[in-house]
């Protein structure tokens, strides 16, 4: 490979947008992992389906791609995609004011809200010169008479019913149009819902208005043809809603949680680097003999990045440190490229090498414990001083250590509430730590392994079990930032250095 400018590659990218829903579809095609569970939310045969993920995996993302893939997959011209936030579908914006006493109410409601979101985006897409005072809403008895008819033809006979009345005759001839509808309902309707559960604060009314409305979408998908719905929420609050509701038993099979394995994320890296190295006229050339996907990736790769990093007590490619110290979160691992190219620039390096991770490793920690209090503060409103009661601890403990660590710096000073309960146990503390992705066990071998809550959930459960032996860690990605013992030699030399 070589460049046909002068300019080096690391000058001229910039790695793209961190967050899914601020980029255009135009910018994001290219970039996009196809992942096999994010092919099958193309399927029209999933009636319904719920995408669940931590904060920066990538639930925006996906619903973008949705947005720009489905008229593709299935003819554009036949195809209605609505997307929207949680925020789009609060009662307020559908003059919503009626008490709701039960949850069958709040089902009801909800389906209410959606088929009137239906509504006025045919009238969009037809070009329907209506205010949306004049789009009637979708009444309790109207949906019973929707059951195993296709929607679009049930809410079309909603507009027929109300162009004598609202229509200006002399601009619009009015059955042109009842017949455009007519050939409108055989068409499908996809509704993506991103971000469902933004605001969310674990209050009781918020539990019930979110566990109803996957009931809604449940009863709508199986009574109405010719619908799919989407949507996304965060993987823990999914788990406290399905504990909250157990009518959602039969919800759980319509949900996916996103992951990210090491072979995702290198691709990941490779198409952020090769279209923008593209777009700034960078020449790629293949070599003479044969190489494997996994092989041109890491190639391009390395344009940025050297090819080893030091990491423990060997070398890795750049694109496993970055799996690993941005928790296999493609947003953190942006944002921690751009961090560490801005380091390598200043220094007027060519590409990104382990020293720069080092000397920003800890600016970026600070943002990640951020996260974690943002993301994790609806479960414990203390979660700020359960991480700082680790600012100084050993890199690696026992079980036995890290119960005695919780008991000294925790416990013995605070009353914690996790999930509405006040919790003293050490090991309940711990289990918390480790849901939340604070805390990860670790096996030593010839190489190493991380075990995350996902992988093993029995851990730290059982006051008689020693969990196989393991021993534990806080995440790398919050060690610096909580000046954890045993620091890299980079970090440890600049800090004497400043203190001289």
């Amino acid at each position: 490979m070589s460049n046909s400018s002068k300019t080096y590659p690391l000058s001229c990218i910039d790695f793209g947008n961190e967050a899914g829903d601020d980029i255009s579809s135009e910018e994001l095609l290219p970039m996009f992992v196809e992942q096999q569970i994010t092919r099958k939310f193309l399927s029209d045969k999933n009636k319904f389906l719920l995408a669940t993920a931590k904060k920066g995996v990538g639930k925006s993302a996906l619903i973008k791609w949705l947005e720009a893939k489905i008229p593709c997959q299935h003819d554009a011209e036949k195809s209605i995609v609505i997307s929207l936030k949680g925020s789009d579908l609060v009662r307020s914006s559908f003059g919503l004011t009626e008490k709701l006493t039960n949850p069958n109410d709040n089902i009801r409601d909800w389906m209410v809200r959606i088929c009137t979101i239906i509504n006025r985006n045919i009238g969009a897409h037809l070009k329907f010169a209506l205010d949306d005072d004049a789009i009637s809403l979708v009444e309790s008895s109207e949906i019973d008479g929707f059951k195993s008819r296709n929607i679009m033809s049930a809410l079309c006979e909603r507009f027929i019913k109300l162009l004598p009345k609202r229509l200006d005759h002399k601009k619009l001839p009015i059955s042109n149009e009842i017949e455009l509808l007519k050939r409108m309902s055989k068409y499908p309707v996809w509704v993506l819902v991103d971000d469902l559960d933004a605001t969310y604060q674990r209050t009781e009314s918020e539990n019930l208005e979110l566990s109803t409305f996957f009931s809604a979408c449940r009863r709508i998908a199986a009574d109405m043809k010719g619908i799919c719905i989407r949507a996304t929420m965060r993987t823990d609050v999914w788990a406290m809603i399905r504990r909250y509701d157990e009518s959602l038993d039969k919800v759980s099979q319509y949900v996916t949680d996103i992951t990210w394995n090491e072979s995702d994320f290198r691709e990941l890296l490779y198409k952020r680097i090769y279209n923008q190295l593209c777009d700034n006229n960078y020449t790629f050339h293949s070599p003479s003999y044969s190489v494997s996907e996994e092989e041109k990736q890491e190639y391009v790769i390395n344009t940025i990045f050297e090819n080893k990093f030091e990491w423990g007590d060997g070398e890795r490619m750049p694109y496993k440190i970055l799996y690993t110290l941005s928790y296999h979160r493609p947003r953190w691992a942006i944002q921690l490229c751009k961090l560490a190219q801005e380091k390598a620039l200043n220094d007027n390096r060519k590409t990104i090498n382990k020293q720069d991770l080092d000397a920003i490793w800890g600016g970026y920690g600070l943002n990640r414990i951020s996260d974690i209090v943002a993301e994790h503060r609806h479960q414990c409103s203390r979660i700020e001083e359960l991480v700082s009661g680790f600012r100084g601890a050993e890199r690696k403990m026992t079980r036995e250590n890290l119960l005695q660590w919780i008991k000294n710096r925790i416990t013995n000073h605070l009353t914690v509430d996790i999930e509405g309960k006040s919790v003293r146990d050490p090991l309940k503390i711990a289990n918390f730590l480790y849901r939340i992705g604070f805390i990860v066990a670790r096996t030593d071998s010839e190489y190493y392994e991380h075990y995350d809550f996902s992988q093993m959930p029995d851990f730290l459960e059982s006051k008689t079990n020693n969990d196989f032996g393991v021993v534990w860690e806080i995440h790398p990605c919050y060690r610096e930032a909580l000046d954890i013992q045993k620091l890299n030699k980079f970090q440890r030399d600049q800090r004497n250095w400043k203190n001289k």
